[in-house]
């Protein structure tokens, strides 16, 4: 059996680099302290991961390496710490991955993450055309600009570790890519002058990717039991304990099964309906899956951004009240 790809991942950046954990551990105690500081829900800013990967060497242009870069041992250091993976119903993950994203990013809420990074496993998979199976995603604040992103690194099935960012605020996905893809131009150009580079429009791959990193962040996630965030764990040193294996969990298993009854009722309810020829009420569906966000808190104080994700609704389906009920509330500070 093939080991987990984060999993192996810790092994192959423990070979090249002997002493990185412990250079990672060093950043989080100099944090707010000899270093600048950064917000609670990111593990480590990726200027360390530049530090280690160059070993101080002060280098500006872009690392190409798609396989142990900055971003890749950066992602690495904040799975490590809690190693989980999330596995998603199928039907569920279906649900997620087919909505549109029509609203501006519901920022706020991805710093809601259940851990500093996490590993979400995926169904036949493409990126730009090429298969993956799972990716991370974590938070990143950059220490040069301040810019807050969202960092995914895709699991090639080919062996690369692909980086992809996004600038997250109050904006459009698409404007989000734009913003990255303008930095990453204006980097390339400087560091490359006269070579031609091509604008890629990667909206359409990484959009699913960020419903399914949004649902790990909704208040009314379906998962058996939420894991504590780490943060709530750090010591006075900046330092918490690692975990030793990964750790699955399950996500959606009572949403989905109450999907897949839904759309049985469905089913039955337009048979039923063509057999009998009756069209005076609306033909059964299911309205799609969508997002629901609200600002809680005082308007003159700390106000916190609520994300709740509202499942696929039967629409004229008989008896729709013993239908089960699939959304249940977690609290979280």
């Amino acid at each position: 059996m093939n080991e987990l790809r984060p999993k192996q991942l810790l092994k192959d950046i423990s070979r090249k680099w002997p002493n990185v954990w412990e250079q990672f551990k060093i950043f989080r105690k100099d944090k707010g302290k000899s270093l600048p500081d950064w917000p609670d829900w990111c593990y480590v800013p990726i200027a360390a991961g530049y530090a280690i990967y160059t070993q101080g060497v002060d280098t500006s242009a872009p690392i190409l390496d798609f396989k142990h870069g900055p971003a890749v041992i950066t992602a690495a250091a904040a799975w490590r710490v809690t190693q989980g993976v999330y596995r998603f119903d199928e039907d569920l993950y279906n649900a997620l991955i087919s909505q549109p994203m029509i609203d501006n990013l519901p920022c706020e809420a991805l710093k809601r993450l259940p851990e500093w990074c996490v590993y979400i496993e995926t169904y036949n998979s493409t990126f730009d055309g090429k298969p993956f199976s799972g990716f991370m995603a974590h938070l990143e604040k950059d220490a040069n600009d301040g810019t807050e992103e969202l960092r995914l690194v895709l699991m090639m099935d080919d062996g690369d570790n692909f980086p992809m960012p996004l600038h997250i605020g109050d904006w459009t996905l698409d404007e989000g890519l734009r913003r990255m893809q303008a930095v990453s131009d204006k980097n390339a150009k400087q560091h490359y002058p006269g070579f031609k580079f091509q604008t890629i429009d990667y909206q359409e791959d990484v959009e699913p990717l960020l419903q399914l990193v949004l649902y790990l962040c909704a208040e009314n996630i379906d998962i058996p039991m939420l894991p504590a965030h780490p943060r709530t764990r750090v010591r006075m040193s900046g330092q918490v304990d690692i975990a030793r294996e990964p750790h699955t969990w399950t996500v959606g298993m009572r949403i989905g099964t109450s999907i897949r009854k839904y759309r049985k009722e469905v089913e039955m309810n337009t048979h039923d309906d063509s057999l009998q020829g009756n069209h005076a009420s609306p033909r059964p569906h299911v309205r799609r899956a969508h997002w629901h966000h609200f600002w809680k808190g005082p308007r003159d104080g700390n106000r916190t951004l609520i994300l709740r994700w509202l499942p696929p609704i039967p629409v004229g389906v008989d008896d729709e009240s013993q239908l089960p009920a699939v959304i249940h509330k977690v609290e979280r500070e």
